[in-house]
């Protein structure tokens, strides 16, 4: 039989395979370039953490692995207000979060959709190019919303009861 070590080691290591499986699917639906999972962390419930990164060096996200969840910022706001947020392009994303928009060494669209489980147990975001460039096909919010809702489904089961074990 397991210890609970075992058990925990276990469950972390599924853990980080259902983000970074959510985050590669995540790419493939929206024609992204970027997608990563913000979780509550684990040692501050008032902030998120990014978990998974997959697209770009984790070190160039590093000003934002952690924000509180009143911070003016996307990945923020649909997590405290459980509804996507969507940001088509560069303008957008200054008008609306210029401390966000200013820290970025290129332009681009993002999408960020809550993570529901009850309440949001994260963010799934995904950066894609700006509406108006290149872009094969147009956003599919509700394959990403079956995304992000799938995953909080298996969030849950992983948990099995104990939501402190969807944190990172």
């Amino acid at each position: 039989m397991a210890g609970s070590g075992e058990r925990a080691v276990r469950t972390r290591a599924r853990l980080a395979a259902l983000l970074a499986d959510a985050s590669t699917a995540a790419l493939r639906a929206a024609g992204g370039r970027v997608a990563g999972v913000y979780l509550r962390a684990g040692d501050a419930p008032d902030f998120l953490r990014l978990a998974v990164l997959a697209g770009l060096p984790g070190p160039l996200f590093r000003p934002w692995w952690r924000v509180h969840v009143d911070r003016p910022f996307p990945v923020c706001d649909a997590y405290r207000l459980g509804l996507p947020v969507v940001l088509p392009n560069a303008t957008e994303a200054v008008r609306r979060y210029p401390q966000f928009a200013a820290g970025l060494p290129f332009p681009f669209a993002s999408v960020h959709m809550p993570v529901p489980g009850g309440e949001p147990l994260g963010v799934l975001a995904v950066l894609r190019p700006s509406a108006g460039d290149d872009r094969d096909e147009p956003l599919d919010r509700e394959l990403l919303a079956r995304l992000a809702e799938g995953l909080g489904t298996e969030l849950l089961a992983l948990a099995d009861g104990d939501r402190g074990a969807i944190v990172w």
